[in-house]
């Protein structure tokens, strides 16, 4: 009874209905009406549903483009159940395989042997160069096409091109992963190889002890790619002469072979260290105790930069004196080394460079502030407090010259004899004077004797004082302008 009432139902339903059962199901088109199989429409909906529903189709649309493309697009085995005419169109399986690339792999073998086609497809997508026939798998500029697009081309490719010199130089060019896949008679090809590097140093991992134990490849490479030194073979890592190779030839060389990949014994090789010093002196961190005390090689590496004397263990009167030459700091290094210095030594230092005593060690000690601004005045600046407001360092400073006043205690600034010894060498050096002396006219006088612009330094009283406009109008020829700008107790015009 069940059955009876489905065939009535379905021999009632009109075409509109079906249509839209078949685009709910694509299965419908077995009972559905012959004309309705006819439609375009609604074959064009069934088999983007699946297929295998073009199986339903009549012959005039199995050979219908739009249809058929859609039917091999979502299963790929539709293509045996298209028109034969659509089978025989390159145009048409290109187009299929596009986006289903199990279309060409199932496709006759005249369209996988159609080179053009073969090309084309490979434009597409790389993967199609495994649905060609073996002869174009043999084809190198077909090949090449699809390595440049996926190293992993290559295992399409007929292996006779594995060997083949000209092609795997192409082939690294374009991918450097295809090194992988040559052969043992380009194995050691050192051109090949490289170009392989000059991409990616990973390249070395395919690589075998005939190129990662050649210097002069490995060397190469190295310039192309530092991380290449982490490749080398172990005989050649051993090879100090390979390193000082590196060291010479090589931006930060030193560092990749003391630091980075080379073997620990070059920090006791003195040939090495004295090549790489040359480079950059902080390589002796890495040498032995014995390479950082030997006299050949820190008077090398002080010569060119003062800071190797941090690394030294030992320093030499010589070497020191060549450092704190170029800079002050480098007294930090001595003073580390020998804390039972002596003066006879670190006086000379201080005379070679005065500055040294600004290391808090030195800055208190008063031998050396003597010497130190015996040299150059101004370096009392340093000096503790202490020192500052000592007579006997403080002439000193102040005789080496004038500009030292400006560091002496308040207390000395005041001391007339002091005073009149800077403005003996400058009157400028009225600034530094203690405010006192500032308000005195024989000192301000003094000061004008040597430097007439030092009034400018003079304190407010002075311009009040009758009598020191008197001294200074008959002593100073151009003293009248002075006086007509700050005596008469405001500006004139003009002035």
């Amino acid at each position: 009874l069940e059955a009876n009432s489905m065939t009535s139902y379905v021999h009632g339903m009109d075409l509109p209905a079906w249509r839209t059962a078949v685009e709910c199901d694509w299965r419908v088109l077995e009972v559905c009406p012959d004309e309705l199989r006819s439609e375009k429409e609604v074959m064009l909906a069934a088999v983007k549903q699946n297929g295998q529903a073009i199986t339903y189709a009549p012959e005039e649309l199995r050979g219908d483009r739009e249809i058929a493309l859609a039917a091999v697009q979502e299963n790929q085995e539709a293509i045996t159940w298209v028109s034969e005419e659509l089978k025989e169109d390159g145009s048409f399986v290109l187009e299929a395989s596009g986006s289903n690339l199990r279309v060409l792999e199932g496709c006759s073998e005249k369209h996988r042997s159609d080179r053009d086609l073969i090309k084309k497809a490979i434009l597409q997508n790389w993967n199609a160069l495994k649905c060609a026939t073996a002869d174009l798998r043999q084809d190198p500029e077909l090949c090449l096409l699809a390595v440049k697009q996926h190293w992993k081309a290559l295992l399409y490719c007929s292996e006779e091109l594995w060997s083949d010199r000209s092609f795997m130089s192409d082939a690294v060019k374009a991918r450097w992963q295809s090194f992988q896949f040559v052969t043992p008679n380009l194995a050691d090809d050192q051109e090949i190889a490289l170009d392989a590097v000059r991409q990616d140093p990973k390249a070395m991992e395919f690589m075998g002890e005939g190129l990662r134990g050649n210097a002069v490849f490995m060397l190469a490479a190295a310039k192309l790619q530092t991380q290449c030194l982490g490749y080398v073979s172990e005989s050649l890592h051993k090879e100090h002469s390979f390193w000082l190779s590196v060291i010479k030839h090589i931006d930060e060389g030193w560092r990749l072979a003391f630091r980075d990949h080379g073997p620990a014994s070059l920090g006791g090789d003195k040939d090495i260290m004295l090549e790489a010093v040359k480079k950059n002196v902080d390589v002796l961190q890495y040498g032995t105790e014995a390479i950082r005390g030997d006299p050949d090689i820190l008077r090398e590496a002080i010569r060119l930069n003062w800071k190797a004397a941090r690394y030294a263990v030992k320093l030499s009167l010589p070497a020191i004196s060549a450092a704190v030459a170029q800079d002050w700091r480098a007294i930090s290094a001595y003073l580390d080394l020998h804390p039972d210095w002596t003066l006879e030594v670190v006086g000379k230092l201080a005379t070679i460079n005065p500055h040294i005593v600004r290391d808090a060690r030195l800055s208190g000690h008063e031998d050396v502030i003597l010497v130190a601004v015996q040299t150059d005045g101004k370096v009392l600046r340093y000096a503790t407090d202490k020192l500052r407001n000592d007579n006997g360092i403080v002439y000193a400073a102040v005789a080496q010259t004038w500009r030292a006043l400006e560091f002496a205690s308040l207390r000395l600034r005041g001391d007339h004899q002091l005073v009149g010894m800077a403005l003996k060498q400058e009157g400028m050096a009225l600034q530094h004077a203690h405010p006192t002396l500032r308000a005195e006219r024989a000192v301000v006088i003094e000061a004008m004797k040597r430097n007439i612009v030092s009034f400018q330094f003079a304190a407010k009283s002075i311009h009040d004082d009758t009598k020191f406009w008197e001294i200074a109008l008959r002593r100073f020829s151009t003293a009248w302008i002075k006086w007509m700008r700050h005596g008469r107790g405001f500006p004139s015009p003009g002035f």
